[in-house]
């Protein structure tokens, strides 16, 4: 009796904190491939600026999954999706697929519609393109230090969303996090 009443308060326990638990896991998976993403944004601007030479990535839709890679201007016109189709604008590394290094996490929005980030005033619903860089999906930094203004979309889908925001100008680079519970977004 006494054995099946303290398994009964530990299967209560673990139901309770099993939501938690599970929102703190993914909390953890999206910040981390937050840093990945910007930690990779970064190093492109440096290689920019140390080369002498456009670098950036490309973000595409393989499947349900998201990927992106690294690219070097190799004519000297920025990068642009016609000259990586012909080769001109070559890959400097590997592609990326966050989905298969954080489970559960890749580029997109939560099932609910949220503001963008400031100084955006759209709503975002769900489904909408998570990655805001005009039409191509490309992200170019210049030998000068500044880039292509935008903003990446990271989430879980369900209760963790944060966003990686470009300000061209600067090339500065600023991770921000959604509060659900408040609707507005934090640094």
């Amino acid at each position: 009796m006494e054995a099946a009443l303290v398994l009964a308060i530990l299967g209560m326990l673990i139901a309770v904190s099993a939501p938690a638990l599970a929102g703190s896991l993914a909390r953890g998976r999206v910040a981390a491939a937050g840093r990945r993403v910007s930690q990779d944004l970064a190093r492109l601007r440096s290689v920019a600026i140390v080369t002498g030479r456009v670098h950036g990535l490309r973000v595409t839709r393989e499947g349900s999954a998201w990927v992106y890679r690294s690219y070097e201007d190799g004519d000297g016109d920025g990068l642009r999706s016609d000259d990586i189709a012909a080769g001109r604008d070559r890959p400097t590394g590997a592609p990326v697929r966050l989905a298969a290094h954080y489970e559960g996490i890749d580029f997109g929005l939560l099932d609910i519609a949220v503001p963008e980030v400031p100084p955006g005033t759209e709503r975002l619903a769900p489904g909408t393109d998570p990655v805001r860089f005009g039409r191509s999906d490309l992200v170019s930094f210049t030998p000068h230090g500044t880039s292509s203004s935008g903003s990446f979309y990271l989430s879980d889908r369900h209760r963790v969303l944060y966003a990686i925001v470009l300000y061209g100008g600067t090339g500065r680079i600023r991770v921000l996090r959604y509060d659900r519970d408040e609707g507005r977004w934090r640094r």
